[in-house]
């Protein structure tokens, strides 16, 4: 990927959060349109940024049950293709396949996705697996989540630079939205040099909150040599240095 891709994916991030865009390069063989890492030409998906209540509604509508323990218990398992078909027909919004995709109430409709499903089933996949790329945590992401979140919420911490994309999100619209009610649609329209000078602010004030609630050593006393190996606390006053 290019500086100007990576630039532009993360642009279309910030910008249009409720949209995932997903290119494949292709090549044509034997007629099919199928996905090429070598591929010259490419092929565009936009789908609809997959969110909670989408989950929730496909994962449940594909999900079944399995008797375990010679039918003692139940537990829930999810039908794999079923699932993605599902997102697909919920979340695809358009491409640029010459193939017209017809919604209705948030859906594709049946008639369309007998066009749509006939696609050649790589390219479908790779569009699928495009967008679960932009949706889901990658095991290495969580791994650095958990050793992030240890010093971040250490009571002895002291930040964290090179913050993932998990942290940075977290303290950046929690400090913002708190301090100043900029929420996640309104503080990439910020003029940066006034979140460069905010951000700024905000730190200098956690150091002045972490000095604060740094614990206070208690002064130990002059101790007084007495006969016989003994000791005893000065009765004076000790002077600060």
């Amino acid at each position: 990927m290019t500086a100007l891709e990576d630039a532009k994916q993360n642009i279309g991030k910030i910008y249009y959060p409720d949209k995932i865009t997903v290119r494949i390069p292709i090549s044509w063989r034997n007629g099919l349109c199928l996905p090429d890492k070598t591929g010259i030409q490419e092929e565009t998906a936009i789908f609809h940024t997959l969110t909670f209540g989408d989950n929730f509604a496909i994962d449940h509508a594909a999900s079944y049950e399995i008797s375990v323990g010679g039918g003692r218990a139940f537990v829930s398992a999810t039908e794999f293709n079923e699932y993605r078909r599902l997102l697909v027909r919920r979340n695809l919004l358009s491409w640029t396949l010459d193939i017209p995709i017809e919604r209705e109430d948030g859906w594709i409709t049946d008639k369309s996705w007998q066009r749509v499903s006939n696609i050649p089933g790589p390219l479908m996949d790779a569009f699928i697996d495009g967008v679960e790329e932009q949706t889901n945590l990658t095991a290495k992401e969580a791994e650095r989540i958990d050793k992030e979140s240890i010093s971040l919420f250490s009571p002895n911490g002291r930040g964290i630079s090179d913050a993932c994309e998990a942290v940075s999100l977290f303290c950046t619209l929690g400090n913002y939205w708190e301090k100043f009610g900029i929420d996640r649609d309104k503080l990439p329209r910020m003029p940066y040099k006034e979140f460069l000078m905010l951000k700024i602010m905000i730190g200098k004030e956690s150091e002045a909150q972490r000095r604060a609630a740094a614990p206070k050593h208690p002064i130990s006393p002059t101790m007084i040599a007495m006969g016989g190996g003994r000791a005893r606390p000065s009765r004076g006053i000790r002077m600060g240095d």
